[in-house]
């Protein structure tokens, strides 16, 4: 029997459900590691006009910019005068919410060709019994296009995560965008970081041959908890990870129970990790051109923002009357703010 494009959209509908229920983006393929942050990490806000803005402040001192300024501590003695300065300094980092999409379309000659019939009807009368045959045929159609919709939508929210909002200017932001190797120049949330040291990112360029990547991290890593900043992800490049072994590697072998034991030159290394945090390799920062990079991020201070009942919103348009098609649809509603900078690192190595 056939099919009417209304069961047809219900089991597309149905095959989306079961794919994305209790996954806002899935994870497969290749590993994303900042996108599951992200997403795990990620906060709400009611919908409304303007920008997301974030209060944030970076100078503690009265008013004048001058060595001394009035309300300073002071000395004095009896009748002295004394002066009272005003406290300012609160600036709010903004960032425009903005809109995403992707869709997917199924056109009719599709079903066809695999023996499925459409009546594009709204009635659909005595088309409710249908064989085992295109039951299961049109199961597995929408199931492929289903799974390889969903890994599309991951890779390429991750690849604007990791953007630094220029490719699209109407898409979110990502982390380039906050996390910079020029971090004393531009603008970020509207806050010029030339003229405010406090709201840049830690970087540093790291020559391997004269220096060692766990020392330059102990010392980078009391930093970046200066201002109260608590890294917990770090991202590296293949290369970066390669350099961090083999320095590691070169301090040497050990061995108690000898070289000809079973497993005694076993020559693989766990996971390595600083302070409790694992260094996480992210495919996607080969992909990007940064295997010599390595990414420090305090998550609590660099997140998405989604907006109300609008992230990962399902959307089933009618099928226009001059196409024979159904079409499916995603929106995501949002932006990745951050409120602090200077808990974020980036390391690079020559």
């Amino acid at each position: 029997m056939a099919f009417t494009t209304g069961e047809l959209s219900s089991i597309a509908n149905a095959a989306l459900d079961f794919h994305f229920k209790g996954q806002p983006l899935p994870q497969s393929i290749q590993d994303k590691p900042l996108l599951k942050l992200m997403e795990a990490g990620r906060k709400n806000f009611p919908g409304g006009k303007g920008d997301i803005t974030r209060p944030v402040k970076g100078k503690y001192e009265f008013e004048g910019g001058q060595a001394t300024n009035p309300g300073d501590l002071s000395g004095y003695t009896h009748d002295d005068t004394v002066a009272y300065g005003n406290i300012a300094g609160i600036e709010r980092a903004k960032y425009p919410w903005r809109e995403v999409h992707t869709g997917w379309n199924c056109t009719l000659t599709e079903l066809k060709i695999d023996g499925i019939t459409v009546v594009d009807s709204a009635m659909g009368k005595g088309t409710s019994n249908h064989s085992k045959r295109e039951v299961t045929a049109i199961t597995n159609i929408m199931q492929d296009k289903i799974e390889t919709f969903s890994e599309i939508i991951s890779k390429q929210m991750n690849d604007m995560l990791w953007g630094d909002g220029t490719t699209d200017p109407l898409g979110f932001l990502g982390v380039q965008y906050f996390v910079t190797d020029t971090p004393a120049v531009g603008v970020t949330g509207g806050l010029d970081r030339a003229t405010m040291p406090w709201w840049r990112n830690r970087y540093k360029s790291i020559a391997t041959a004269s220096e060692q990547i766990p020392e330059v991290f102990h010392s980078e890593w009391r930093q970046l908890r200066r201002f109260g900043g608590k890294p917990n992800l770090v991202l590296a490049g293949s290369d970066f990870l390669d350099a961090l072994i083999v320095q590691l590697r070169e301090k040497g072998y050990y061995t108690d129970r000898g070289w000809k034991q079973s497993n005694a030159t076993d020559i693989s290394i766990a996971d390595v990790s600083y302070n409790g945090i694992t260094f996480q390799y992210d495919p996607t920062m080969d992909d990007l051109g940064f295997e010599k990079r390595c990414y420090v991020l305090d998550t609590r201070r660099l997140y998405m923002y989604a907006m109300d009942q609008e992230w990962g919103k399902d959307h089933n348009p009618a099928r226009p009357h001059d196409i024979y098609a159904i079409f499916k649809a995603k929106t995501y509603t949002g932006q990745m703010c951050a409120d602090q900078l200077n808990c974020h690192g980036l390391y690079e190595i020559a």
